[in-house]
C-alpha cells in the first residue's frame, strides 16, 4: 500500500517511509468480522458429511504435517479460524475434577483443556477436551519438534513461551522463534485443495454435497449443531462455545433439534419402565402435557429418572437410601438411556475387576469385602437386566420409530461430550478474572 501511494506521501514530505518486514509484530491480524452474531443454523454440515470428513481414508489425503493437522484439529474443537492459528505451542493444560459418582461417592480424575485466546472478547477460555483431540495436538508438537529443531532447546521446550502451535515456515526477525502465525487464507486454500481431491461428499440422503459449504467456519456451527443433537443442555453448549450470552448459541443450530429430541421422547414415553421391568403407564403421543408433567416430578439420575420427591426437591442430592438407583422402585428408565447404562455397567464392572485383584492384598478377606465384591456382582447383573430389556423395546419399534429413536442414539454415543459437567464448568473463564491480551502483552480486566 505504502508502494502504490508514494505520490501522496511525496506531496505531504514523508516520501522516506518504509515498512520492513522485520518490524511487522507477530500478531498482525485481527478478527474483527461480524460472522459471530452473523452465524446462521443452516451453516452446520450434516452429520454424514462430517463423519466423511473425518474419515482417515479422507483425511489421509490432506499431505502430513500442517495441512492435515489444522482441519483434523478444527474439525474437532469448532474453534473460531483466527483462533486455530493462534494456538500456543503449549496450549493443553491438565485439571483434576472431582466427580461425584451414582452411589455418593467421589471420584477424582484428571481432564484435559484446551487454553486459547478470544479476540472477539479479548479473553482467555478453557474448552474441555477429548482424549483424541490431544492425541492430534500431542501429533503436531511432535512434528514441529522433528522438523523445526531451531526453536527448541534440548528438553525439545520451545525456546519462546509465545510459539505457536501452527507457526509460518516462512524466515523472518518476527518469525525466528516461530511466533509468527500463517496467513489467514491458508486454511481456506487448504481445504479447496482437499475438497477437489476427495472422490465423493454425499449427504445423508445419498445426493452429491455443495462443497462450497466446506469452510473453516463451517466447522464451528457443526460443532454446535452435532453436540444440541446429541442433547447437550443449552447452559453447557453455551460454555463450549464461549459465548456470553445464550442467544448467540441458538443462532448455531438449526430450530429443527428440539422437534427431533422430542419426536425421540414421544416414542420413549410409552415403553417405561420400573427397576423390576414392570411397565408404567403408557402415555399418548400427543399428550405433551403429561409427560411435561411427568418431568417436572422427576430428577436425571445415572441411567434414568428418580421420582422420589425428597430427592426431586433437592435437586438429586437428597436421596434417603444412598444412590441405590438400580434396586429403588422409585427408579424408572427406558431406551434413550441405553448409552449412559452401558457407560454406568462397565464403570461397576471395571470397579470389580479392581477390587477382585485387591482381595487378600491391599483388602483384608472377611464378611465386609465378601459383601462389598456381592454388591457389585448384584448390580452388575442388574444393569444386565435393564439393558436387555431396553433392547427388546428398543427391537419391538416400528421401522419408522426405531430408525428415528436408533439414529438419535447413535448422535448421543458420538457426539454427546463424555466429559462430565463438573469438568466443563471448571475450565469456564469468568469475565471479571483479568488475562493477559497475547498482541499487547497487557493485563485485561474487561
Amino acid at each position: 500500500m505504502l508502494d502504490q501511494e508514494r505520490a501522496w506521501l511525496a506531496a505531504n514530505d514523508a516520501a522516506g517511509v518504509h515498512l520492513l518486514a522485520s518490524v511487522v509484530p507477530p500478531y498482525p491480524d485481527r478478527d474483527d468480522t461480524d460472522s459471530e452474531m452473523e452465524g446462521r443454523s443452516q451453516d452446520a454440515l450434516p452429520e454424514a458429511v462430517f463423519l466423511q470428513l473425518m474419515a482417515e481414508e479422507n483425511l489421509a489425503l490432506l499431505p502430513d504435517g500442517t495441512a492435515r493437522d489444522f482441519i483434523e484439529l478444527s474439525l474437532r474443537i469448532g474453534r473460531r479460524p483466527w483462533e486455530v492459528r493462534h494456538l500456543e505451542f503449549d496450549c493443553v493444560v491438565w485439571h483434576d475434577i472431582d466427580i461425584e459418582a451414582g452411589d455418593g461417592s467421589i471420584q477424582r480424575r484428571r481432564h484435559p483443556f484446551l487454553v486459547y485466546w478470544m479476540q472477539k472478547v479479548r479473553r482467555r477460555h478453557k474448552l474441555p477436551l477429548h482424549p483424541t483431540d490431544v492425541e492430534v495436538i500431542t501429533r503436531r508438537q511432535d512434528y514441529l519438534r522433528r522438523n523445526c529443531p531451531q526453536w527448541f532447546d534440548a528438553d525439545g521446550k520451545p525456546l519462546s513461551q509465545r510459539m505457536l502451535l501452527f507457526p509460518t515456515p516462512r524466515l523472518s526477525h518476527s518469525n525466528k522463534l516461530g511466533e509468527r502465525p500463517y496467513e489467514g487464507s491458508s486454511p481456506s486454500y487448504w481445504l479447496e485443495v482437499w475438497m477437489e481431491a476427495i472422490d465423493r461428499l454425499v449427504d445423508e440422503h445419498g445426493h452429491d454435497f455443495d462443497r462450497t459449504r466446506v469452510f473453516p467456519y463451517a466447522f464451528r456451527h457443526t460443532y454446535a449443531q452435532l453436540r444440541a443433537d446429541a442433547g447437550v443442555p443449552m447452559e453447557i453448549l453455551q460454555v463450549l462455545m464461549a459465548h456470553q450470552e445464550p442467544s448467540t448459541t441458538q443462532v448455531y443450530y438449526r430450530v429443527s433439534h428440539p422437534r427431533r429430541v422430542e419426536a425421540v421422547r414421544a416414542i420413549a414415553a410409552k415403553y417405561q419402565f420400573d427397576v423390576t421391568g414392570g411397565r408404567l403407564r403408557p402415555r399418548s403421543d400427543d399428550d405433551l402435557a403429561d409427560r411435561l408433567r411427568a418431568g417436572v416430578g422427576s430428577v436425571p439420575v445415572p441411567g434414568g429418572s428418580c421420582h422420589e420427591m425428597n430427592n426431586v426437591r433437592a435437586d438429586g442430592r437428597g436421596c434417603p437410601v444412598y444412590y441405590r438407583c438400580f434396586s429403588c422402585k422409585f427408579f424408572t428408565t427406558d431406551f434413550t438411556q441405553l448409552p449412559e447404562l452401558r457407560q454406568v455397567r462397565d464403570s461397576k464392572a471395571e470397579q470389580l475387576l479392581r477390587l477382585e485383584a485387591a482381595y487378600g492384598s491391599v483388602l483384608a478377606p472377611g464378611p465386609l469385602s465378601r459383601a462389598n465384591l456381592e454388591l457389585l456382582r448384584q448390580e452388575l447383573v442388574q444393569l444386565d437386566e435393564l439393558i436387555a430389556k431396553c433392547d427388546t423395546d428398543l427391537g419391538s419399534l416400528t421401522e419408522d420409530d426405531k430408525a428415528t429413536v436408533e439414529a438419535w442414539l447413535h448422535s448421543r454415543d458420538r457426539f454427546l461430550t463424555v466429559i462430565p459437567v463438573a469438568a466443563v464448568l471448571a475450565g469456564r473463564q469468568h469475565l471479571d478474572q483479568p488475562t493477559i491480551d497475547p498482541i499487547l502483552l497487557t493485563e485485561e480486566t474487561g
